[in-house]
């Protein structure tokens, strides 16, 4: 039988490590305790107004800052901050069109936090946006590199006066552009090439290696009179486009170029003031545009300052007139020398004629535009001329139709034609 062995009494050292692990012990679970304690977290709410609306401000976002909580406003200006430890934090505040501050809050253990934040609407400075605008034609040059020349509406109406016709316009304006024509003549056979063109032309050397040309589009056969005889009115812009670049738009076909012609919309186009100018004849017209005068012409009033302008000029040319010129026996009568003979005559025809044309220009005249005298003149002698030859042609006689006649052109004809003038040929005031 195996013997037994007394252990005997503990040592004192094993004594001294069984009491330190006992104290760590206690004191892991002492930290451990105050661990947790200072992880005790608390919400904090509240809602942002604007100072003046008083009203809440959605999309702000609130920050705690030092931990990674955060909320954002809602649509009426409230928000939760859940899960902020306690203590002193510092909160910041930011929206884009109120700017940014920070404030301090203490949040305390279990306890919620609420508050209510104003804020005053704030400017915001941006660096400057510059925009940059281009046409139709410097976009198809920087995104092909090709090059192209632009002749505009405004150097068109430069050019008038000093251009014969489109081609002498295209040559002045287009680089690299020759013309020749068989003589000075406007209208005649045109011949315009590029001078690369020209010379690698591979029918003849002489020949006209004229650009395809179109006109709004559509393919111009035979250009060579197209250039001599469109008028320099008709055309609102045109688009040269050398050989070595129109290849690859238009195909073979634009081996000497292309040249592209826009002509300017039906109807007239605005020229000097108070004047027109035709889009089909491409020369001046003396009518009036009455676009540049809203107010419209006062017809009424033009008629009756005619009539009235009219009446006042036939009284007192006839009186003079009676002075030297009678009506006897079929025949007319003079009792004066030649030349008061003359005037009475003159005083019966230019008193009519300046009576009405004055009348009708002050009766017609508005804010904006006046009638003119000279085509108001040359309408009331169109009356007068064939009034006096009816009336004086059968004068003393029975024929009273042709009289009559002659006396319509006179009172009623020539407050027609003045006016009439008055609203076709007008000048602004």
């Amino acid at each position: 039988m195996p013997e037994a062995v007394n252990l005997g009494p503990t040592p004192p050292s094993l004594a001294i490590v069984r009491a330190a692990a006992v104290f760590l012990a206690a004191a892991g679970t002492t930290l451990a305790v105050h661990d947790l304690s200072a992880q005790v977290t608390s919400d904090v709410s509240g809602i942002v107004i604007d100072v003046d609306t008083q009203t809440g401000i959605p999309d702000v976002i609130l920050r705690v800052l030092g931990t990674d909580v955060s909320a954002a406003t809602d649509a009426e200006g409230h928000f939760v901050i859940r899960g902020v430890p306690s203590g002193e934090w510092m909160l910041r505040v930011d929206h884009l069109g109120y700017g940014a501050f920070e404030h301090s809050i203490t949040v305390a253990t279990d306890v919620t936090v609420s508050l209510e934040v104003r804020l005053a609407p704030q400017a915001i400075e941006i660096e400057a946006l510059i925009v940059e605008g281009e046409t139709t034609v410097q976009r198809e040059q920087r995104t092909t590199g090709a090059g192209v020349w632009e002749v505009t509406r405004e150097e068109i109406e430069r050019s008038v006066g000093t251009s014969r016709h489109m081609g002498d316009l295209i040559r002045q304006t287009v680089p690299g552009i020759r013309m020749r024509q068989s003589n000075q003549f406007a209208g005649q056979d045109v011949c315009l090439e590029f001078r690369a063109a020209a010379s690698i032309s591979i029918v003849n050397a002489k020949a006209c290696a004229h650009p395809m040309v179109f006109v709004d589009g559509v393919q111009v056969s035979d250009p060579n009179f197209l250039y001599g005889s469109i008028g320099l009115a008709n055309l609102h812009r045109i688009e040269v486009i050398p050989p070595g670049s129109a290849g690859a738009r238009y195909g073979t076909g634009s081996l000497y170029g292309v040249i592209l012609i826009e002509t300017a919309r039906p109807g007239r186009i605005r020229a000097d003031p108070g004047r027109t100018v035709s889009a089909f004849s491409g020369r001046q017209r003396l009518t009036f545009d009455w676009d540049q005068d809203p107010a419209g012409h006062r017809t009424g009033r033009a008629i009756v300052g005619a009539v009235l302008g009219n009446a006042a000029g036939l009284a007192l040319g006839l009186t003079l007139a009676r002075q030297c010129i009678s009506i006897q026996s079929e025949e007319i009568q003079t009792t004066c020398a030649g030349g008061a003979n003359f005037a009475a005559g003159a005083a019966a025809f230019a008193l009519p004629a300046m009576g009405s044309a004055w009348g009708v220009r002050l009766g017609g005249g508005t804010e904006s535009s006046v009638g003119r005298i000279l085509p108001a003149l040359m309408g009331a002698g169109m009356m007068l001329f064939p009034g006096y030859a009816f009336s004086m042609s059968t004068a003393g006689g029975d024929v009273r139709l042709v009289n009559d006649i002659g006396y319509g052109f006179i009172v009623l004809g020539v407050p027609l034609a003045v006016t009439i003038a008055d609203k076709l040929f007008r000048a602004l005031r």
